[in-house]
Protein backbone atom coordinates (compact mmCIF):
# COMPACT_ATOMS: atom_id res chain seq x y z
CA UNK A 1 0.00 0.00 0.00
CA UNK A 2 1.26 3.47 -0.88
CA UNK A 3 0.44 6.44 1.29
CA UNK A 4 1.02 9.97 -0.05
CA UNK A 5 1.79 12.59 2.58
CA UNK A 6 0.88 16.18 1.76
CA UNK A 7 3.21 18.64 3.54
CA UNK A 8 0.88 21.62 3.04
CA UNK A 9 -0.37 23.03 6.32
CA UNK A 10 -3.02 25.56 7.23
CA UNK A 11 -1.84 29.04 8.15
CA UNK A 12 -1.28 29.53 11.87
CA UNK A 13 -3.27 32.02 13.90
CA UNK A 14 -0.87 34.97 14.34
CA UNK A 15 -3.13 37.15 16.47
CA UNK A 16 -1.25 36.30 19.67
CA UNK A 17 2.26 36.26 18.19
CA UNK A 18 5.00 37.70 20.37
CA UNK A 19 6.95 38.95 17.33
CA UNK A 20 5.67 41.36 14.67
CA UNK A 21 4.15 39.52 11.72
CA UNK A 22 2.75 40.40 8.32
CA UNK A 23 -0.40 38.66 7.07
CA UNK A 24 0.75 38.93 3.45
CA UNK A 25 3.84 40.00 1.52
CA UNK A 26 1.79 41.40 -1.38
CA UNK A 27 2.79 44.99 -2.09
CA UNK A 28 5.57 45.06 0.51
CA UNK A 29 9.24 45.88 -0.01
CA UNK A 30 11.30 42.95 1.25
CA UNK A 31 14.96 43.12 2.24
CA UNK A 32 17.31 40.18 1.85
CA UNK A 33 20.47 40.46 3.95
CA UNK A 34 23.26 38.36 2.54
CA UNK A 35 26.79 37.57 3.62
CA UNK A 36 27.58 36.36 0.07
CA UNK A 37 28.48 32.79 0.80
CA UNK A 38 27.99 31.01 -2.54
CA UNK A 39 24.96 29.15 -1.20
CA UNK A 40 23.40 32.41 0.02
CA UNK A 41 23.95 34.03 -3.37
CA UNK A 42 22.02 31.18 -5.00
CA UNK A 43 19.28 31.38 -2.38
CA UNK A 44 19.04 35.15 -2.83
CA UNK A 45 18.46 34.80 -6.57
CA UNK A 46 15.80 32.13 -6.04
CA UNK A 47 14.08 33.96 -3.20
CA UNK A 48 13.97 37.17 -5.23
CA UNK A 49 12.25 35.44 -8.15
CA UNK A 50 9.84 33.61 -5.87
CA UNK A 51 8.95 36.72 -3.88
CA UNK A 52 8.18 38.63 -7.07
CA UNK A 53 6.38 35.85 -8.95
CA UNK A 54 4.43 34.10 -6.19
CA UNK A 55 4.09 36.61 -3.36
CA UNK A 56 3.54 39.83 -5.37
CA UNK A 57 6.04 41.93 -3.43
CA UNK A 58 6.52 45.45 -4.78
CA UNK A 59 10.32 45.21 -4.55
CA UNK A 60 13.18 43.09 -3.25
CA UNK A 61 16.24 44.92 -2.00
CA UNK A 62 19.54 43.16 -1.37
CA UNK A 63 21.79 44.33 1.47
CA UNK A 64 25.31 43.19 2.19
CA UNK A 65 26.38 42.05 5.64
CA UNK A 66 29.88 40.92 6.60
CA UNK A 67 30.75 37.23 6.68
CA UNK A 68 32.05 37.66 10.23
CA UNK A 69 30.55 40.24 12.54
CA UNK A 70 27.54 42.48 12.84
CA UNK A 71 25.95 44.44 10.03
CA UNK A 72 26.83 48.12 9.69
CA UNK A 73 24.54 50.57 11.42
CA UNK A 74 23.90 52.27 8.06
CA UNK A 75 22.62 48.97 6.64
CA UNK A 76 20.31 48.44 9.63
CA UNK A 77 18.90 51.96 9.26
CA UNK A 78 18.40 51.51 5.52
CA UNK A 79 16.54 48.22 5.96
CA UNK A 80 14.26 49.71 8.62
CA UNK A 81 13.57 52.84 6.57
CA UNK A 82 13.11 51.19 3.16
CA UNK A 83 11.47 47.79 3.78
CA UNK A 84 8.52 46.31 5.63
CA UNK A 85 9.94 42.78 5.97
CA UNK A 86 13.41 41.24 5.96
CA UNK A 87 14.97 37.85 5.32
CA UNK A 88 18.26 37.42 7.12
CA UNK A 89 20.38 34.68 5.63
CA UNK A 90 23.64 33.11 6.60
CA UNK A 91 23.56 30.13 4.23
CA UNK A 92 26.86 28.63 5.27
Amino acid sequence: MLKILNPVAAARDISGASMPTVPSLAGLKVAILTNHWKSMDKLTDRMTRRLEEHYAVSAVRIYDVPINGAMAETVRKSVLAECQAAIVGLAN
